[in-house]
């Protein structure tokens, strides 16, 4: 097969390892995120002008690591779903997108098409998991496709989930809690790798929110009609 990408050639080999780190933990974790780390730091990447007062992606990698290695399993998990089951960083990109609707069901079917035709079982997780993304992308060839999938999906996805937890402590920015740091080094590889994000994820969870209040307003109440 002819290689098309004329992207960072150790790209697909950092977003695989991404994926190890950011998939549900294992004991090993701490290895997972410091060979991520090596990986990003041999890529050698220019950081963005805005972001030079920011730790490096490598660098996060490493704190995540040196967070982690001490803890317990239990305690590994605990980190994991206090940020992706009950910090809201929920890892779905289609939901971030497109909330639960049946625009998402579409992008998860599709998902699942491109998976297939890439001998990519994606396992137990839903298709729109960013690691099975992660996992798809690092084994894709076409550049396109790719630039595509991180432009219009990953990095407002990215965006939306890092907006929203850096709104609950606006006063220190530079202490990312633990799995957002590895988010926000996964943002920078791919806006320094493949270009800025090309679409803003709509506030959908607003607009749900405003439907639903409009709705309630609009029920009518079985004491209104009695006379």
């Amino acid at each position: 097969q002819v290689l098309t990408m004329t992207l960072h050639p150790m790209l697909p080999k950092a977003l695989a390892q991404f994926a190890d780190v950011l998939d549900y933990p294992q004991p090993d974790l701490a290895d997972k995120a410091r060979l991520c780390a090596q990986t990003v730091a041999q890529m050698e990447l220019t950081p963005l002008e805005a972001e030079s007062a920011q730790l490096s992606p490598d660098a996060l990698l490493s704190a995540f690591a040196r967070e982690m290695e001490p803890m317990s399993f239990g305690h590994l998990e605990e980190a994991y779903a206090s940020t992706f089951d009950l910090g809201g960083a929920y890892p779905y990109v289609g939901y971030q997108l497109l909330g639960e609707t049946y625009k998402r069901s579409i992008f998860m079917l599709e998902l699942k098409e491109r998976y297939r035709a890439h001998g990519m079982n994606e396992a137990d997780e839903l298709s729109d998991h960013l690691v099975c993304i992660l996992r798809y992308l690092s084994v894709l060839q076409d550049e396109d496709e790719f630039r595509e999938m991180v432009q219009f999906a990953i990095l407002p996805a990215l965006d939306k989930v890092l907006a929203a937890s850096r709104m609950h402590d606006e006063n220190d920015q530079s202490s990312l809690p633990l799995y957002l740091a590895v988010l926000q080094a996964l943002y920078d590889v791919l806006t320094r790798t493949v270009g800025e994000s090309l679409m803003k994820a709509a506030n959908w969870e607003a607009e749900h929110a405003q439907t639903q209040c409009e709705a309630m307003d609009e029920m009518p109440l079985a004491y209104d009609t009695a006379e």
